[in-house]
C-alpha cells in the first residue's frame, strides 16, 4: 500500500499537507501525533473510506481496519459478528474468538458485552478477514492500562502469526515499541510526517 497525498482539506481548511507512506504485508508503522493533528483522517485515507482527497492511493493489498468504537452489529449475536463482514466460517470464527478471550460468548449480542469484550470482538473480526495490512485507529484508548496492556500483547501475537502489517494511529507513545512499530510524528497545521520513516517502515 502506498500513498502519495497532496493535501485533505475540509470546508476549504487544509488538514493535511503533502507526505508519502509506504507499508507492505509484515511492517508495521505507528502514526503518533496530538487529537485533532488528522490521524484518523489519514487512516480513513488509507483504508479507503474517504476518497475526497489530492493525491493517490495504491495498492491490491487485502485490508481490515479496527477502530476506536468496535462497530459491530448489534442486531447480531457475537459469532455472526466474525463470519458475516468477513466470511469465514462459523468453526474459524469461534477458535478466533477463543484466542481474544471470548469463548462461551458467541451467542451474546455486542450490548451483553464489556467495551473491552467489544474490542476484542472487533480485533477477532479483523484477522478473520485475513488482512496482508491491518489499519487501527487509537484500538485501546479509553481502556484501563491493564486491559490496554493485555490487548497490545494480544494483537502482537495475532500479527506475528499472521505476518500481516499494521499501521496504527494513536497518541500514546509506548505503543510502538510494544507492537514492534516504527514511529513517525504526524504534526503541524496542515499536518505532515515529520521524519522520512514513513517510507521506510518496519521490514
Amino acid at each position: 500500500m502506498r500513498l502519495d497525498l497532496a493535501g485533505k482539506s475540509f470546508a476549504g481548511r487544509s488538514i493535511l499537507g503533502p507526505l508519502r507512506l509506504s507499508v507492505e504485508r509484515g511492517q508495521r508503522l505507528a502514526i503518533l501525533g496530538p487529537s485533532g493533528v488528522g490521524k484518523s483522517t489519514l487512516l480513513r485515507i488509507l483504508t479507503g473510506l474517504d476518497r475526497d482527497f489530492q493525491g493517490r492511493l495504491d495498492g491490491g493489498e487485502r485490508l481490515a481496519a479496527v477502530f476506536q468504537e468496535p462497530t459491530l452489529l448489534p442486531w447480531r449475536r457475537a459469532v455472526a459478528n466474525v463470519t458475516l463482514p468477513t466470511g469465514c466460517d462459523d468453526a474459524t470464527a469461534r477458535v478466533l474468538m477463543a484466542e481474544v478471550g471470548l469463548a462461551g460468548h458467541e451467542d451474546k449480542f455486542p450490548r451483553q458485552l464489556s467495551l473491552a469484550q467489544q474490542r476484542r470482538l472487533s480485533l477477532a473480526r479483523a484477522f478473520a478477514a485475513s488482512p496482508d495490512i491491518l489499519l487501527m485507529d487509537e484500538p485501546f484508548a479509553s481502556l484501563d492500562p491493564d486491559t490496554a496492556g493485555r490487548m497490545i500483547d494480544l494483537t502482537a501475537m495475532l500479527l506475528d502469526r499472521s505476518g500481516a502489517g499494521l499501521v496504527l494511529v494513536t497518541h500514546d507513545a509506548a505503543e510502538p515499541s510494544r507492537l514492534g512499530a516504527v514511529p513517525v510524528r504526524l504534526s503541524g497545521n496542515p499536518a505532515i510526517l515529520q521524519t522520512d520513516e514513513a517510507s521506510q517502515p518496519p521490514a
